[in-house]
């Protein structure tokens, strides 16, 4: 270390520890500490001795920043972000619009760009070598869940493939369509996912600022119940007027001739998608003012009833929808939660926050067609920028030519130091517990579990069962191979209280998977 002995030591060392007076005694009394060195040329060393690896990442993000600026024009940002990739829930039919795939994508330019990585097929689709659940269509595919097919043309030919869940079917733009089975039901529906994503990043942030939520699935906010009537026969009686209106008229004139396909479609036609059907019910600048006072007198619990008729119409229904849909006789009043051929329809609220006076959460409605952003985790603390002129980079799409400016991002880490403060709610952090269920896994500030307290929690079926299937797995796991190990909704107690601190290495997700 080359601190001086007691005796020749300043006032100020002995003050401040600097200074030794026996050979084998320990540096700092003991205690975790941290040397620093540095020259003139910018080499760094810095030896660090303590057991929290938060203090590591500290001294990681000091030592990239000054590596930043003696390079000059680039910095280190304490920073968060995410690709989001915008997604829709389509019903029972995709149709290409234009408004959603554009139309200067074709299969054979996307053939041209995938080259041998595809299996082309005579019908006239191909099938990634790597991932042959990923398929590439034709521009003018279609996909119809009653037919659980996608349809396209080939030389005047109709072709169809059967469509399955777990695999994607993608249009030549990069637009995705997958078949998903509703997490509360048994229903399924076609979602759909645009091709280009959209970077969200937080830069320069402070701790707490919420670069973390960014990158978080909304679906672990999103619970499911009951779509709920008031008095069926009133409320069916509106729902039908709003069914067979005629919306020939909606848009003003200026804007009628610029729509891609006729406003005349039948709310419940097949050439009118679920998403087609929330923009006709939604407030536009582009509409009428009649128009506008119609879609001000509908009620939102009516208007959801209309998105879920039509998120579950069948062409075989014809005008015969209504009889297709129920609520029971609760003591022998009409009950107020709706069915579908004897089946309860389930909705999708948003869970925002506590009620804490009350109990209980504050929940929210969600749209019919509602479904969260893809996303794919990019930084979470520690990431290299540089600033540079728009005109130095090349194939930009046309929206960025309003930029003088672009700023390209790096994430520095391999591992994001994750703070799961919702996981302490069992069942609600789901990345987290399939994480901690994993092999190899760094935490920090989680209580140490013994065999005999896992073995209770595991047999507390109040709290075992809300967990996720992993981290159910994982404390089965835990029983049988004995010793000390970690539950998710168990942090660290500290001066006899729950930490607020817990923490886990996780690796970085666009990695992972």
């Amino acid at each position: 270390m080359g601190l001086p002995h007691i005796s020749e030591a300043t006032e100020e060392q002995k003050q401040t520890g600097m200074c030794w007076e026996n050979e084998d005694e320990l540096y700092n009394g003991g205690t975790p500490f941290k040397i620093t060195l540095r020259d003139k040329r910018g080499i760094m060393v810095t030896i660090l001795a303590d057991n929290y690896f938060g203090y590591c990442k500290k001294e990681v993000k000091t030592q990239i920043g000054l590596s930043a600026n003696i390079f000059g024009l680039a910095e280190e940002e304490h920073a968060g972000g995410a690709v989001a990739f915008k997604s829709y829930s389509l019903g029972t039919h995709f149709y290409p619009d234009d408004a959603i795939v554009g139309n200067s994508h074709t299969y054979e330019d996307a053939l041209a760009l995938l080259g041998d990585t595809v299996t082309i097929h005579p019908t006239g689709y191909a099938t990634d070598k790597k991932y042959n659940t990923i398929h590439i269509l034709p521009e003018d595919l279609e996909v119809d869940l009653s037919a659980q097919a996608a349809t396209w043309t080939k030389d005047g030919v109709k072709q169809s493939l059967r469509i399955l869940p777990g695999h994607e079917y993608l249009h030549p733009s990069g637009y995705k369509i997958r078949l998903q089975k509703h997490p509360a039901s048994t229903a399924y529906k076609l979602i759909g996912t645009a091709g280009e994503g959209t970077y969200c990043h937080k830069p320069s942030t402070v701790s707490g600022g919420g670069k973390s939520e960014i990158s978080k699935s909304l679906n672990d906010a999103v619970i499911y119940g009951a779509i709920y009537i008031s008095d069926f026969e009133t409320d069916m009686k509106m729902v039908k007027e709003i069914i067979e209106r005629d919306y020939s008229n909606c848009f003003k004139p200026e804007y009628a001739n610029l729509q891609a396909r006729s406003p005349s479609r039948k709310i419940l036609s097949m050439d009118r998608s679920l998403g087609s059907v929330v923009k006709l019910l939604t407030p536009k600048n582009e509409y009428t003012k009649e128009h506008l006072d119609f879609i001000e007198t509908i009620p939102y619990r009516i208007s959801s009833i209309v998105f879920a008729i039509k998120r579950f119409y069948k062409p075989t229904w014809g005008d015969d929808w209504m009889s297709h849909f129920s609520v029971d006789i609760v003591n022998g009043a009409r009950g107020h939660e709706l069915k579908l051929d004897g089946r309860k329809l389930a909705g999708s609220y948003l869970r925002v926050g506590h009620d804490h006076v009350n109990g209980g959460w504050r929940t929210f409605k969600l749209r019919q067609d509602f479904i969260s952003a893809d996303k794919v985790q990019m930084e979470d603390d520690i990431t290299a920028s540089v600033v540079v002129p728009r005109e130095r980079i090349k194939g930009l799409p046309k929206e960025y030519s309003m930029f003088p400016s672009l700023k390209i991002s790096q994430n520095c880490e391999w591992r994001l130091f994750q703070r799961p403060d919702d996981a302490i709610i069992p069942g609600f952090d789901k990345q987290t517990e399939d994480d901690l269920a994993g092999d190899q896994i760094f935490v920090s500030n989680f209580k140490p579990i013994y065999e005999e307290e896992m073995k209770d929690l595991s047999e507390r079926v109040d709290f075992f069962e809300i967990f996720t299937d992993p981290m159910k797995a994982h404390m089965h796991r835990c029983l049988k191979e004995g010793g000390v190990n970690i539950c998710s909704a168990k942090p660290r107690i500290w001066n006899g209280e729950v930490t607020k601190n817990p923490r886990y290495l996780q690796v970085r997700p666009d990695v992972a998977r």
